[in-house]
């Protein structure tokens, strides 16, 4: 009797971890993860930059993010994330391609946006959203150049100035001065969010509760910065929450 019993337990214990397993791999390789179950409002398809990822990212998710490089030469929007290679998609050909009834939330990381160039990118931007009746409610324009930013507020694109990289990573001297400096940007230009890498939620949350934030996580949530982008999901002033996404085809 008590053989039959414990081999009842291993029995049990090997379909236990049997289980867990095989829901892990799952997890692993479906769009909706559980760890994010309640929160797709607000996640969106990080580096979405070919038509093919992008007409499958469309199916899952309501918010779009995609690099852009304006060429100064020939005056239009390449859809790339350097080093990667340029394919040559221009931005009016890449939205041409969305479902007039599908209208994504699309956030747009302007690599080379600069307050030089930021007229020229804006009326480019205004001639293709035009073009395809897409409401500048719905785009976010993002620039490691928060003064390029101002035009875009002016005319209805929401903003968010791409904070300096690994925030956590700095020294306390070297945090204290960049908090400094992005407090007096948001001061002087009161309408623009703030976007950072998931690792530097804390830092945000805890100088910057009341302001907008934009962020992202890359790989897998589970593994990599499960608690803050738990605590992100939840924050009601995180507008949006990125996280990778391997389309069948097209991923650069």
């Amino acid at each position: 009797m008590v053989s039959i019993m414990i081999r009842n337990k291993i029995k049990y214990l090997f379909y236990g971890v049997f289980t867990l397993l095989l829901g892990g791999v799952a997890n692993h390789y479906t769009t909706y993860k559980v760890e994010l179950l309640g929160h797709y409002s607000k996640v969106g398809a990080h580096r979405v930059n070919s038509i093919e990822k992008l007409a499958s990212a469309v199916k899952y998710f309501e918010i779009i993010e995609l690099d852009l490089m304006y060429d100064n030469q020939e005056g239009y929007l390449d859809v790339n994330h350097p080093p990667v290679l340029s394919i040559k998609l221009k931005l009016e050909n890449y939205i041409s391609v969305i479902d007039s009834d599908q209208k994504p939330f699309l956030w747009l990381d302007i690599k080379n946006l600069t307050e030089e160039n930021s007229e020229n990118v804006l009326n480019r931007l205004l001639k293709v959203f035009k073009m395809n009746n897409y409401p500048l409610d719905k785009v976010l324009v993002e620039s490691l150049d928060s003064n390029a930013l101002s035009v875009f507020v002016k005319s209805g694109f929401k903003t968010s100035y791409y904070l300096p990289y690994g925030l956590c990573k700095m020294s306390n001297k070297e945090l204290r001065k960049s908090i400094i400096c992005i407090k007096e940007i948001l001061r002087t230009q009161p309408n623009i969010a703030i976007s950072s890498d998931i690792q530097d939620y804390e830092i945000l949350a805890e100088n910057f509760p009341s302001v907008t934030k934009y962020t992202w996580t890359m790989g897998s949530v589970f593994r990599n910065h499960f608690i803050q982008t738990q605590k992100a999901l939840r924050d009601p002033n995180v507008a949006i929450v990125l996280v990778t996404y391997k389309a069948p085809s097209g991923n650069r």
